[in-house]
């Protein structure tokens, strides 16, 4: 018996062991998280490095929307971000995507869940971050009813936001806002608070980004200012964010919509007069082409074994996805962007490929392995060739003198010439002595 209840003991104890194990296993395969400085921002990550960036980057961003939407940084809801980067995307579902729930005990929460690196090294973190601390407002008065589907804020507000960041870091693009003034006729602001940029090619979301700065700015500089655009985001729990919620937040337009129309138009012919930054160098030129095309795709989904491929050679992979033709969207975007602030040299190279992103988002289908490779052959000795001649101007400029050399500033006197002593010399010498 004694040897039954030593043995049952000893079971026991190896259960209670594997548990444990179990649980420290369990524990340790949770993702780390970081609490922001605010104390508004959960970020779940098992990378270190990137949870650091994502707090740092949220905490800038929520910086920014306090400046435009008037707060005392109060808030009502957490934001949870999850760093999903790597893990099964769900079906459907573009890079990122950001939501409220009803968390524990009734309370709301809303979250914004990562699914492509590619959010981290563009504006779109930013992107998701205003939009999650434009839904924590809406929603901070107004509890969200059940079985109703909760509402974002509008997308001129969050690519306004997003465009202004941009401008700060990368200058901005002036050739936009010419674009925009030589157009057949103005923009009618009811036309634009009904776009959907997210339909937009690359060429129309650029200018409509710079439509929507210019209305965020024409809004922060009425009278009611950061006031009037925190009172339209409260009326959006119950109002479509239309031209007549967007009117009733700001009395000082007198439910005036041409009014608003022409300090809008104002707005963007201002914005056309302001000083951009110089055009990049080729170095800099390239090191953005590079970010923007630093994307990877398997050769083969279905037998990752293959490989994958980097670079250029991944956009029509990329673009066969889930998700794909949004994403070169983005991509066509960003190669506009640069396109206007890039070397000439440089710019037939992103032209092109920015129209084969834009073809792609249109045909994901479409074969552009050769363009692709032909283009990427051009960008190639055209950096090359660049290389070349800056060596040789660097060389050129380090072998000119600019001091002559000392033996050429010395002066010596030339050497007497000897005294001649022959019969005719003589001679001569006698009658010069003589004067004749």
């Amino acid at each position: 018996m004694a040897w039954h209840r030593h043995a049952r003991a000893l079971t026991g104890l190896c259960l209670l062991g594997q548990l444990l194990s179990s649980l420290e296993a369990r524990e340790t395969s949770l993702p780390a998280k970081t609490t922001s400085a605010s104390g508004q921002f959960v970020v779940y990550s098992k990378d270190a490095t990137r949870r650091t960036n994502i707090v740092q980057r949220a905490e800038e961003a929520r910086t920014q929307w306090l400046q435009k939407i008037g707060s005392d940084g109060n808030w009502s809801h957490m934001i949870i971000i999850q760093d999903l980067i790597g893990s099964a995307k769900p079906r459907g579902n573009p890079q990122a995507r950001t939501a409220i729930f009803e968390g524990d005990e009734g309370t709301l929460k809303v979250q914004t869940d990562l699914y492509d690196a590619s959010v981290l090294r563009g504006q779109g973190l930013e992107m998701e971050t205003y939009r999650a601390l434009g839904i924590e407002w809406i929603y901070r008065s107004h509890p969200l009813k059940a079985g109703k589907s909760f509402r974002s804020p509008p997308p001129w507000l969050l690519e306004g936001l997003v465009e202004e960041k941009r401008i700060r870091e990368s200058g901005t693009p002036g050739a936009v806002y010419n674009a925009l003034l030589k157009s057949e006729r103005p923009p009618k602001i009811e036309e634009f608070l009904k776009a959907k940029p997210e339909l937009m090619e690359a060429t129309s979301l650029a200018l409509y980004r710079t439509q929507a700065l210019a209305l965020v700015k024409t809004l922060h500089q009425l009278p009611e200012g950061p006031k009037g655009l925190g009172a339209f985001l409260d009326s959006l729990a119950e109002n479509d964010a239309d031209i007549k919620s967007l009117l009733g937040a700001f009395p000082s337009l007198q439910n005036d919509p041409s009014r608003l129309g022409k300090l809008w138009t104002l707005s963007i012919a201002r914005g056309s007069t302001s000083k951009g930054m110089e055009p990049l160098s080729i170095g800099e030129t390239s090191r953005a082409l590079k970010e923007i095309l630093d994307v990877s795709a398997p050769l083969d989904p279905k037998k990752p074994e293959l490989g994958t491929v980097t670079g250029g050679g991944a956009l029509p992979l990329l673009a066969r996805t889930e998700g794909g033709p949004y994403l070169m969207r983005q991509k066509s975007t960003e190669l506009l962007t640069l396109e206007f602030r890039a070397h000439p040299l440089l710019k037939p190279v992103i032209g092109e490929y920015r129209k084969m992103t834009t073809l792609l988002a249109d045909k994901p289908k479409k074969n552009l392995d050769k363009p692709i490779e032909e283009n990427g052959k051009i960008l190639d000795l055209l950096l090359q060739r660049s290389g070349q001649v800056s060596d040789y101007l660097n060389w050129f400029e380090a072998t000119q003198l600019d001091t002559l050399s000392e033996n050429f500033l010395e002066t010596t006197s030339p050497q007497e010439t000897p005294k001649r002593t022959d019969p005719v010399s003589l001679h001569l010498d006698a009658i010069e002595e003589r004067g004749w």
